[in-house]
């Protein structure tokens, strides 16, 4: 849902890029075999691999006829939890590159007004908070000590998935960003020359040398990347949460069982 929305409101600077109306029809759209198989393989690789790391020795984690009804409580919601996060991790890396892919073919940019690819940098923030809601949910899940260092890994494994999350839709247009600058900046530089030259000669320049430092000061300024601060700031409150949740879960626990006691 959320990359065909991004390809709608991209429409108004992409539409006369090469067949970006079949990528606005193919958005969000899979093979109905792919996500089930997706899901199956990180459950298999990841989940089981979860399963046999968290389990004390020399218990057998596949003894189903010792289990407790807490044990089958968390095998079961072990295989939906990968499984959903295996179909959302491939599903933001198809559509992201999906719509990296055609971005590139967006003829033109204008340095001065990158406000007409926020919906990319809005994926972005929507791939790195899902990713990072998945993993503050695991931290409500995992108070005893046996689990801190699973979910330390998992924390810093999901921090560089949110952030290739976030970066990946916009990696073309970066691109295109980075180009259309030192083309800018080499007719600053050129643009200065002449001017330098004319006012060494005594002509009368057509074009004053403030005007052209301050153009060029301008697009020194623009970052390759379209983040403003505030974008940034957010991820950064994004990738804390599970900070967040694991604290405020243990703390939550640790007053009940006081209350309890």
């Amino acid at each position: 849902m959320t990359a065909r929305k991004t390809t709608h409101d991209l429409l108004p600077v992409a539409r006369h890029a090469p067949r970006w109306q079949v990528m606005v029809d193919n958005a969000g759209k899979h093979s109905w075999w792919v996500l089930p198989l997706v899901g199956a393989a990180t459950y298999l690789v990841f989940g089981v691999g979860a399963t046999i790391v968290t389990t004390p020795d020399p218990v057998n984690p596949w003894d189903w006829q010792g289990w407790t009804y807490d044990i089958y409580w968390h095998r079961a919601t072990a295989v939906l939890h990968t499984w959903w996060i295996g179909c959302l991790c491939y599903v933001i890396v198809v559509e992201s590159a999906r719509l990296s892919r055609w971005s590139d073919h967006i003829e033109s940019i204008d340095l001065l007004d990158l406000r007409s690819y926020q919906p990319l940098i809005r994926l972005g923030l929507t791939n790195a908070l899902l990713l990072i809601g998945w993993v503050s949910i695991m931290s409500l899940l995992g108070f005893q000590s046996r689990y801190i260092p699973m979910l330390a890994v998992i924390w810093l494994m999901f921090v560089g998935l949110a952030r290739m999350g976030m970066m990946l839709p916009l990696s073309a247009i970066r691109k295109k960003i980075r180009t259309a600058r030192d083309r800018e900046l080499d007719w600053c530089r050129q643009t200065l020359k002449n001017a330098r030259d004319e006012m060494k000669s005594g002509a009368d320049g057509q074009q004053s040398m403030a005007e052209i430092v301050a153009y060029k000061s301008t697009i020194e300024n623009i970052k390759n990347w379209p983040f403003d601060n505030p974008t940034m700031v957010r991820f950064t409150l994004y990738i804390m949460i599970p900070l967040g949740s694991w604290l405020g879960g243990a703390f939550v626990e640790r007053g009940l069982d006081l209350f309890l006691s």
